[in-house]
C-alpha cells in the first residue's frame, strides 16, 4: 500500500515543476532587458525592492543631487566663454543675432542692464561687474572721446558670464553726441518721424529704457552727481511707456517690473556721510512713492541682503590715487555690489518660464512692441 503522503508530495512537486517551467521562461525574457537597461542608465534607474531595503532614502537623495549637479556642470562646461561683448541691439533698435551663439536652453540666468547719461561710467561699472580679470569688456571713454564729445557704446552691447549672468550696456540716454551722429549720417530711426531731431532722439532714449524695463531683472541707473530732476522724470516716463508683458487672458499673472538701483559713481567722501545718505534716500522715496518699479529690494551698501531697503549704492572715483578713509575702496564695493545683484529675487518676466534662448525671442517681441507702441507715438507728438 502506497503512502498517501508520498502521493500528495509527488503530485505537488510535479505541479510546482510545471508551474515553474511555465513561469520561468517569460520571467527570464523580462529580466534580461531590465538588467541591460540598468547597466546603461546607472544609479538613476529605479532599483528592485530587495535592493531598496535599508538605504532607499540615501540612494534617492544621492542620485537626485548627482543628476542635478552633473546637469549644471554639463551646462557650464559646454558654454562658450566670451572674450568680448557683442551687439544685441544696434542704434536703430534692430535686434542682432550674435548673442544667440552664447545662449542655451536653461532657465537659471540673470539679466542686468545699465542706463545713464554720457560719461558717467556705465561701461566701466559693467565691465568690473562682469569680470574681475578683464576690465575693458565694454568699451569706455578715453581722452579722444572726451575731447570730441563722442560716446563709445551705440545700441546695446551684450556679454554673458560663465555663471549665466547677462550684462547689457546701453548707449547714453539724452546724449548730444547721438544727435550729432544722427544728423551727420542721416540715419533712419525707429521712432516716428517728428520734425524736431531732439524730440526723435529723446523718444528713442525712452524706447531703449522701456525695452530694458521689460527684459532685465535688474536695472543699474548710473549717475555721477546728485541729482538731475530731468532724469527722474525720464525714468517715470519710461515706466509709463513700458509695454505690457501679459495679456488680459493671464489674470493670475502680476505685471512685471524690474529691480532698479540708483548707483552714484565717482562719489566724494562727503557723499558717504550718514546725513547725506539719508537725504538721498528721502528724495528717492518721495519721487518713486507711486512707482511700480522695485526700488526697495535691499540692493544697498549694507553687508547683508535685507528686503525693504532702498536700492542706493555709492562708488568712489576709481583710480590709483584713491585713498578711502571711512568707506570701503572701490574693489570691495564692486564685489559687494556683485554679490547683492546675484542674490536678488528673480521675478518671472512672462506668465511662462523663460530659458535663455526664449528670453532672446521674447526680447525680439518687446522691441517690436516698443517701436509700434501707439502710446509712444502719442507721447512723441505731445512733446514740445
Amino acid at each position: 500500500m502506497m503512502n498517501p503522503r508520498k502521493i500528495i508530495s509527488n503530485t505537488m512537486s510535479k505541479d510546482s515543476e510545471g508551474k515553474d517551467s511555465d513561469v520561468r521562461a517569460p520571467v527570464k525574457i523580462v529580466d534580461r532587458p531590465t538588467f541591460i537597461l540598468k547597466t546603461r542608465e546607472g544609479e538613476s534607474r529605479a532599483v528592485s525592492p530587495s535592493q531598496r531595503n535599508g538605504n532607499k532614502k540615501d540612494s534617492d537623495s544621492q542620485s537626485c543631487s548627482s543628476s542635478k549637479s552633473s546637469e549644471h556642470r554639463n551646462i557650464i562646461s559646454m558654454c562658450v566663454e566670451m572674450t568680448n561683448c557683442v551687439k544685441l541691439v544696434d542704434e536703430n533698435m534692430q535686434l542682432c543675432e550674435g548673442p544667440l551663439d552664447f545662449l542655451y536652453d536653461q532657465q537659471d540666468f540673470l539679466v542686468v542692464g545699465c542706463l545713464g547719461t554720457q560719461g558717467v561710467g556705465k561701461s566701466t561699472i559693467m565691465s568690473l561687474l562682469a569680470s574681475s580679470e578683464m576690465s575693458d569688456l565694454f568699451s569706455a571713454q578715453n581722452l579722444s572721446h572726451q575731447e570730441s564729445g563722442s560716446n563709445c557704446t551705440r545700441g546695446i552691447d551684450f556679454y554673458v558670464t560663465k555663471n549665466r549672468v547677462i550684462y547689457l550696456d546701453t548707449q547714453p540716454i539724452l546724449s548730444s553726441s547721438v544727435i550729432d551722429y544722427s544728423a551727420s549720417f542721416e540715419q533712419k530711426k525707429g521712432t516716428s518721424d517728428f520734425g524736431n531731431v531732439e524730440t526723435n532722439l529723446e523718444l528713442q532714449s525712452l524706447q531703449f529704457a522701456a525695452f530694458l524695463f521689460s527684459v532685465c531683472h535688474v536695472i543699474i541707473f548710473t549717475q555721477d552727481w546728485f541729482v538731475d530732476p530731468n532724469l527722474m522724470r525720464f525714468l517715470q516716463t519710461a515706466e509709463m511707456l513700458k509695454p505690457a508683458s501679459a495679456t488680459s487672458m493671464d489674470q493670475d499673472y502680476v505685471e512685471y517690473y524690474p529691480h532698479i538701483m540708483f548707483l552714484h559713481n565717482k562719489a566724494e567722501l562727503q557723499d558717504f556721510i550718514p546725513n547725506t545718505l539719508e537725504m538721498m534716500k528721502e528724495f528717492y522715496n518721495k519721487v518713486f512713492a507711486n512707482s511700480r518699479l522695485q526700488t526697495h529690494s535691499g540692493l544697498d551698501m549694507s553687508s547683508h541682503l535685507t528686503e525693504g531697503q532702498l536700492n542706493l549704492f555709492l562708488i568712489p572715483t576709481i583710480g590709483p590715487e584713491t585713498e578711502p578713509t571711512f568707506h570701503e575702496n572701490e574693489k570691495q564695493l564692486i564685489e559687494k555690489l556683485r554679490i547683492k545683484i546675484h542674490g536678488v529675487a528673480r521675478n518671472a518676466m512672462t506668465p511662462s518660464t523663460l530659458t535663455e534662448k526664449n528670453w532672446y525671442h521674447y526680447a525680439s517681441k518687446v522691441i517690436e512692441a516698443v517701436k509700434k507702441s501707439h502710446l509712444s507715438s502719442e507721447y512723441g507728438r505731445l512733446m514740445p
